[in-house]
């Protein structure tokens, strides 16, 4: 499994990262999500995703339990707007996670930059928590939003890490959301969003890209082609999967494989 430095961040991470936002259903015995992690972490895979609204910290910090905490990079976010309630949750995080600092802490789910601006007291809540060494690097997941929202958490340096959507067809791009009823653009295509992703890169920050087969939308003869597409794309550090199974996590890892040496085959 390849490992990238994430952005400007200097964490190495898997070029796969394991999304975690099932394991409740999936996995509801703690030590079942940790033996299945821990199976993950063995094929290579550092780089491990989850979110409060998940619930799947526990899950997470079953599996910290029985390994050494430097081995892995935790990704989480928190979705609160407020100073006050982000500082008690991400405390409430720590302990879930069994740690006592998280490598990536996310703004879950911008959609505008009112969003982004109406989460300023959040967001100095996870710099103070930089500074005390809670957390390590910020960022912002923008979820399906694109256009405004992008160029926003672009040009705030703050923001090290962007968590964005992106898959082969541009399924399930939303605009930013503008006055809470529009949408900005209306109709996103797919190569506005890419030389988005693409500036942001260049500009040092460590990008993952998630919904790659569309949360399930596209049909499976075809999620093999959107899983390599994922890979080959040039400019995110991550690929972002929700993994349940020994067989998904097999597909994933072998693909990413095969992408690799595709790639170092062409560069020979």
């Amino acid at each position: 499994m390849e490992r990238v430095v994430y952005g400007n961040t200097g964490l190495e991470v898997s070029r796969l990262c394991i999304g975690c936002g099932h394991f409740t259903r999936t996995y509801p015995n703690l030590e079942d999500a940790a033996g299945f992690l821990l199976k993950v972490w063995e094929k290579g895979v550092n780089f491990w995703d989850t979110a409060e609204m998940y619930g799947t910290h526990p899950h997470i910090g079953a599996a910290l339990k029985r390994i050494q905490r430097n081995e892995v990079v935790i990704q989480t976010k928190l979705g609160h707007k407020d100073y006050d309630t982000t500082k008690e949750r991400l405390d409430k995080a720590l302990k879930e996670l069994n740690t006592d600092y998280v490598d990536v802490l996310l703004l879950h789910g911008v959609n505008s930059p009112g969003d982004l601006e109406r989460r300023e007291g959040a967001l100095k809540a996870m710099l103070e928590a930089k500074a005390a060494g809670k957390v390590r690097h910020v960022g912002c997941s923008t979820h399906v939003y694109t256009g405004p929202v992008m160029d926003a958490v672009t040009a705030r340096d703050e923001i090290e890490v962007i968590l964005s959507t992106l898959n082969k067809t541009g399924r399930m791009l939303e605009g930013s959301v503008i006055n809470d009823n529009t949408r900005e653009p209306p109709s996103p295509l797919l190569e506005a969003h890419i030389a988005q992703i693409k500036r942001a890169y260049e500009a040092g920050k460590g990008i993952s890209i998630m919904k790659i087969i569309a949360g399930g939308q596209v049909p499976e003869n075809e999620r093999e082609d959107y899983i390599t597409w994922a890979f080959e794309f040039s400019y995110a550090h991550a690929v972002n999967l929700g993994m349940n199974t020994d067989s998904e996590l097999q597909l994933n890892c072998d693909i990413e494989s095969a992408v690799r040496a595709k790639r170092l085959q062409q560069a020979a």
